[in-house]
């Protein structure tokens, strides 16, 4: 066994160590003193008691089809959401959740809803309709809830509480093991990534990638804004250049993905430096694609690459997106992309995915899409790189990741996922040269 000696610090996150100089790391939003005469002008409105917010759920989801013709699905959402909400509170805050969150959900259910039927059930809806509301209810809750979860475990502890919950109203769920992700989730991201994307041969098909090509497709289509946050090498990137590539519109390949609208990324880089007129300037270049009309609907997406850094701007910039996050109003796809969270009054507004690390599945699955890719020959022959090779070099570095996690946690991401990337590139390398040789 190797052991690595780091002499040298080297941290992946000062910027998010400047965002926190001179605060109080516990508070939730970044704020400047109101002066002391303003004082006896506050209100505390405190936060919604659980019945109250238990109306407030159930009178809103009036609005989601169908779901009210099945009284049992009906009072299980319910007890779901309560449930979710309630789960976040104890691992979070109390403002992690709020009724945004149940909002998102009924806009989500509808499209799921629609989406469901116009693909598999438009002859069968009226003999099926109770399986396809609970799928259809069951994906939308585990895009408000489930992906903001930053580990595995943890989507664990939130997945079996709320399969317990489902078995109670329906007991052969009991019996499913993983039926959220497995059974729902997993089985949706097959139908609409892998059976009907393109996706560039070199691009590993891991977790990170169909999460994120998921969950983009999902929000940017309903118009709802959406945080990436993740280390560096987590597929952000290419997964909104993938979804954007096979979203054209009418002219994309695949039937279903015609009737959508056709996707035009709008890019904005944030920096330390960016102020709130630069980013008021990147909504109005998207209202100009907005108003271009041709043989099928355009949608703009901005794409607001490091939006973290924004935050470290003394300018305070990302103040004037708090009127664009208003769902109902919004004419964009907006996605920001960011290597950590923001404050809690940005991500209260939009639809929050955290990609956990990944486990040796994953980190075996990249390293061969990689080395695959690379060893491609001019003559069409591939170079096969050894199995256990790369099977070794995944669970070194899964342990030295998970060594360093546990007794040296300021050098946990020392090595990230682009220097393991680098490694079998190198190796991949060396191995056609030797071939040639």
């Amino acid at each position: 066994m190797i052991m690595f000696m780091l002499d040298y610090e080297k941290n992946r996150y000062e910027m998010q160590k400047l965002l926190w100089a001179g605060t109080d790391q516990r508070l939730l939003y970044t704020v400047v003193p109101i002066p002391e005469t303003m004082l006896e002008y506050i209100w505390d409105y405190g936060y919604l008691d659980e019945s109250t917010e238990l109306a407030y759920i159930r009178t809103m989801l009036n609005v989601c089809k169908h779901l009210s013709s099945v009284s049992v699905l009906f009072d299980l959402v319910v007890n779901l959401l309560v449930q979710s909400q309630n789960h976040f509170r104890q691992i979070e805050d109390a403002s992690s959740v709020s009724l945004r969150d149940i909002a998102r959900f009924c806009r989500l259910y509808n499209w799921f809803l629609d989406s469901l039927i116009q693909r598999y059930f438009k002859q069968t809806f009226q003999q099926q309709s109770e399986v396809v509301i609970r799928r259809a209810s069951l994906i939308a809750l585990m895009l408000c809830y489930y992906f903001r979860l930053r580990s595995v475990e943890l989507q664990d502890v939130y997945t079996q509480k709320m399969q317990s919950i489902i078995a109670t109203k329906y007991s052969q769920v009991a019996n499913i093991p993983n039926y959220l992700t497995a059974y729902i989730f997993q089985t949706e991201q097959k139908r609409l990534i892998h059976d009907r994307m393109e996706v560039p041969p070199s691009t590993a098909r891991n977790r990170a990638l169909r999460d994120n090509i998921f969950v983009l497709l999902a929000c940017i289509v309903n118009r709802i804004p959406l945080f990436l946050c993740s280390k560096p090498g987590s597929s952000k990137s290419s997964a909104v250049q993938i979804l954007i590539s096979n979203l054209k519109g009418k002219k994309s390949k695949d039937p279903y993905f015609q009737v959508l609208p056709e996707l035009v990324a709008v890019s904005f880089q944030g920096s330390q430096n960016c102020t709130s007129e630069s980013i008021i300037k990147v909504f109005e270049r998207a209202s100009k694609y907005a108003e271009v009309r041709n043989d099928s609907e355009i949608l703009p997406v901005i794409v607001f690459d490091e939006i973290g850094l924004a935050e470290l701007s003394p300018h305070n910039p990302l103040k004037v997106l708090h009127a664009e996050f208003e769902v109902d109003n919004s004419k964009f796809g907006l996605v920001g992309v960011s290597n950590w969270r923001l404050d809690a009054s940005k991500m209260n507004r939009a639809l929050y995915l955290s990609t956990p690390d990944p486990d040796v599945k994953d980190l075996q699955l990249t390293g061969f899409t990689i080395a695959r890719s690379m060893q491609q020959q001019t003559d069409g022959q591939v170079v096969q790189l050894d199995k256990f090779i790369i099977d070794s070099l995944s669970q070194a570095y899964h342990d030295l990741y998970e060594h360093l996690k546990e007794t040296q946690p300021k050098y946990e991401n020392y090595f990230g996922l682009r220097d393991y990337y680098s490694l079998i590139k190198g190796i991949a390398r060396d191995t056609m040269n030797l071939k040639d040789k």
